[in-house]
């Protein structure tokens, strides 16, 4: 008798808790995915300011094939290797939309429309 009064207890408790547990979750769900759209806006201001109105450093983005295409500018060109790595980086996460995943990327040179370097798995590269 005693065991079963026990058990009644634990699954009331666990009936009347469980909504708590699920709130709480959901509340922290919509703090991160607060936090990840004002990540993905900081990145968007960021490209625009070196983008083709800025310091140049992308041109356009073909995403109508997988990678995405992106044509790289002149100021891309002209930035030392960790600058061109952080902003492909960045691209990357934005084209993503969430900060810590990242979009396969095809770097193309626009004068040419050949291939300059990929961003993915392997991180990234130059050719």
């Amino acid at each position: 008798m005693r065991k079963r009064s026990t058990i009644w207890i634990t699954l009331s408790l666990f009936v009347l808790l469980s909504p708590l547990f699920s709130v709480a979750q959901t509340v922290k769900q919509k703090e991160v995915i607060k936090e990840n759209d004002a990540k993905i806006e900081q990145y968007k201001k960021w490209l625009d300011q070196v983008g083709s109105k800025g310091l140049n450093f992308w041109l356009r983005l073909d995403s109508g094939h997988r990678p995405h295409r992106l044509y790289v500018g002149e100021g891309f060109e002209k930035a030392d290797y960790s600058e061109k790595e952080r902003f492909i980086e960045i691209f990357s996460r934005y084209l993503a939309g969430v900060p810590d995943k990242n979009m396969l990327i095809d770097i193309y040179d626009p004068a040419s429309g050949k291939a300059i370097g990929e961003y993915g798995f392997g991180g990234f590269r130059l050719f």
